[in-house]
């Protein structure tokens, strides 16, 4: 009704209005108070949402169904005891159990707020936005956070999430800028995806033992976290998990693990080296591209697959070993991969797919083995220092700009077995 009015700064409401619909208000931010009528029954979601210049809220004592007791500066639900929305100046009753979704979101000049000891529950989005709280403790007695419950707190610095908090919910803390330090109860099992993502100032967090589940994009953005120990029961890493944690310089995987994601580690540019465990058997596609510190990276017998992308751009590795159980080399797997020296294809690989190492402008030693068949469109392009290598026999196919732009290869015997080769497969070499 008055939804994004932001010029309104006051306004009585009727006594004949018994329903006030979702997100009713929403966005009023020049509205400084509100009175809710005795005759109100019911009040939607969001109705007051986003109305940050609000610092008195009173509800008419004689209404049956919510209530301002204690001069709170806020709307509790009378039966259920449940806060549904506060402002800046409210002063939260030590008989609220449940603070609802939304309750206190947008209110960007709420600095400081006490939750009683007997709430159990805070909802979805319920101090989204608070950019001006700096400190919030969540009592012991809280055994539910909700999505976004904290989103964009951007002053927040510090917080301990309490014993009884099984899960931390999607988005919970995201974008939480100055956010330093975070304590995890010893009973958290599941971090959901984008549960810390964009915690720009965290620089270290200890993940407990009881974790089973770390979500996509949870720690997306942290670029300030330096380490991280994964415990022993997590299976997997979900993509983008790590994505842009650009100071992170040390990762230690569990032996659980048995699969990471695409682009887990994507752009952490200061990672300079990781062991892969035993169990995992493919690197998904951007896996660690970007990763421009890379140096050193092991392998286990047990990985078959290198994604698309999966290491682009790792400037800094100079060599990696890939084990015979390597069955398939994804497109751009190591493009621009510009200080690898040399690489050896395991026999057990019978196509390199396209551009999987263009690029790779140090590249002088290549060996391919017998049970190749094929090299796919670009994949040696642009090896500016690659001067030989030999064809094995098993090669039929030599895809278009395979070797296009290898200024420095000066010779190339193409065995009997070649059936097809591509437009521009050797264009721009120096040949004699």
């Amino acid at each position: 009704a008055f939804s994004e009015c932001k010029s309104l700064t006051n306004i009585e409401i009727p006594t004949s209005v018994d329903t006030i619909r979702n997100y009713a208000f929403e966005g009023c931010s020049g509205l400084t108070s509100i009175k809710i009528p005795a005759g109100v029954t019911s009040i939607g979601d969001g109705a007051f949402l986003g109305c940050s210049g609000l610092t008195s809220i009173v509800v008419d004592s004689k209404n049956k169904y919510y209530d301002s007791r204690d001069n709170c500066n806020a709307i509790i639900d009378t039966v259920t005891n449940t806060l549904i929305s506060g402002c800046s100046k409210t002063v939260i009753p030590d008989s609220v159990t449940k603070i609802e979704e939304r309750a206190f979101a947008g209110c960007s000049g709420l600095t400081n707020i006490t939750i009683p000891e007997g709430v159990t529950s805070i909802g979805n989005d319920a101090f989204s936005g608070c950019s001006g709280l700096t400190n919030i403790a969540i009592p012991e007695a809280v055994t539910h956070i909700g999505s976004y419950a904290f989103g964009e707190c951007s002053g927040l610095t510090s917080i301990t999430i309490p014993e009884g908090v099984t899960s931390i919910g999607t988005g919970t803390f995201s974008c939480c800028s100055s956010l330093s330090d975070i304590t995890l109860s010893n009973g958290l099992v599941e971090i959901y995806n984008g549960a810390f993502s964009g915690c720009s100032a965290l620089k270290s967090i200890t993940i407990p033992d009881s974790v089973t589940t770390i979500e996509y994009h949870a720690f997306q953005g942290c670029s300030s976290l330096t380490s991280i120990t994964i415990p022993e029961g997590v299976t997997r890493i979900d993509f983008s998990t790590f994505w842009g944690c650009s100071g992170l310089t040390k990762v230690t995987l569990p032996e659980s693990m048995t699969d990471i994601g695409n682009g887990a580690f994507q752009d952490c540019s200061s990672l300079t080296s990781i062991t892969l465990p035993e169990k995992v058997t493919s690197i998904g596609t951007a896996t660690f591209r970007g990763c421009s510190s890379l140096i050193s990276i092991t392998l286990p017998e047990s990985i078959t697959d290198i994604g698309y992308e999966a290491f682009e751009r790792c400037s800094g590795l100079t060599s990696i070993i890939l084990p015979d159980s390597v069955v398939s080399i994804g497109a751009a797997a190591f493009w621009d991969c510009s200080s690898l020296a040399s690489i050896e294809i395991p026999s057990s690989v019978t196509t390199i797919e396209n551009c999987a190492f263009k690029n790779c402008k140090n590249l002088t030693n290549v060996k391919l083995h017998d049970g190749l068949v094929s090299i796919g469109y670009g994949v040696f392009s642009y090896c500016d220092n690659l001067t030989s290598i030999e064809i094995p026999s098993s090669i039929t196919s030599i895809g278009d700009s395979a070797f296009e732009g290898c200024s420095s290869l000066i010779s190339i015997e193409i065995p009997s077995s070649v059936t097809s080769i591509g437009r521009h497969a050797f264009y721009d070499l120096s040949l004699i």
